[in-house]
């Protein structure tokens, strides 16, 4: 009889990679494109932020040192992307207020040709050759196979991953509504625990599996509140606002704040909802397709 070997995480974590950097290859020409492409940006944030949390997941598999050189090498882009998209979302989200108020409008037409300047350094860090240092890094990780001494069983290292992320989010559960970095925090930890179930859901059990849908609704609650936590304080650091402009900002963003808050504490007890699974399960090796979006 012939015996098969269970999976391993090296090849899974390996093949995961190999697909993320196919991404930022083609995004990366629709990035730097004259042409407008609304999601180009969106799709490279996403795909940087999941090759950066499959190397942080991995780095007991593929070596701290190395899989931290890889994360720090995209780290630059990274950054950017995210300071790109904040300002996006504070001129959607003040336009969104609809305060017909002339000195919001003209301090809302400075963020725009900030937001357009942001946008070409962006351009111009990725046409210098900063993510392509990185994809070559990563490509020169994954040119070696895995220590056999770190490949342990996908399922085991799976599960394992899970309840780490797991564990993060109860250390921040308690976080007050009215304490924006706690919310942020536990913001990051819902993320993580979805990005982890979304890495390894062909390897989890269905109950594992199925956290990834509240974890990614909590993260979007939390997301809107943060968002505005971010307008609130370029609100409060702008110059240019008089200050019954600020009044008026600040009042109405405080009011959408308080809606978000609301909302996620109608649903913050999502994941309690969820049967616990023994780390020990069994019939995790199956494989079932799901969704890397």
């Amino acid at each position: 009889m012939i015996v098969v070997a269970p999976p391993t995480v090296g090849p899974y974590l390996s093949a995961k990679l190999r697909t993320l950097d196919g991404r930022l290859a083609l995004v990366v020409p629709r990035v730097i494109a004259a042409t407008s492409d609304e999601d180009a940006v969106h799709d490279l944030r996403v795909a940087l932020r999941r090759t950066r949390t499959l190397l942080e997941v991995g780095r007991s598999v593929f070596g701290p040192f190395h899989a931290d050189e890889v994360r720090a090498a995209l780290r630059h882009v990274h950054r950017a992307t995210g300071t790109l998209r904040d300002e996006e979302v504070l001129l959607e989200l003040i336009a969104s207020l609809k305060i017909d108020d002339p000195n919001v409008q003209g301090w809302l037409e400075v963020r725009r040709r900030r937001e357009r300047a942001v946008r070409r350094a962006l351009v111009r860090l990725i046409e210098a050759g900063e993510l392509d240092r990185g994809r070559r890094l990563l490509e020169a990780l994954l040119a070696f196979r895995v220590e056999p001494a770190r490949d342990k069983r996908l399922n085991k290292f799976a599960r394992r991953a899970v309840a780490r992320a797991r564990r993060r989010i109860e250390r921040r559960r308690g976080a007050r509504v009215d304490d924006p970095t706690a919310l942020h925090e536990l913001r990051i930890a819902y993320k993580r625990l979805r990005y982890v179930v979304e890495i390894f859901a062909e390897a989890l059990p269905s109950p594992l599996a199925a956290l990834a849908q509240p974890a990614s609704r909590l993260q979007s609650l939390l997301g809107s509140v943060h968002d505005v936590d971010v307008v609130l304080a370029c609100v409060k650091r702008a110059r240019s606002l008089s200050h019954e402009s600020r009044r008026q900002l600040l009042g109405a963003l405080t009011r959408l704040r308080e809606q978000h808050t609301a909302r996620y504490q109608a649903e913050a007890g999502l994941l309690d909802r969820r049967p616990e699974v023994p780390l020990q399960a069994s019939g995790t090796d199956s494989l079932r397709k799901t969704s890397t979006r």
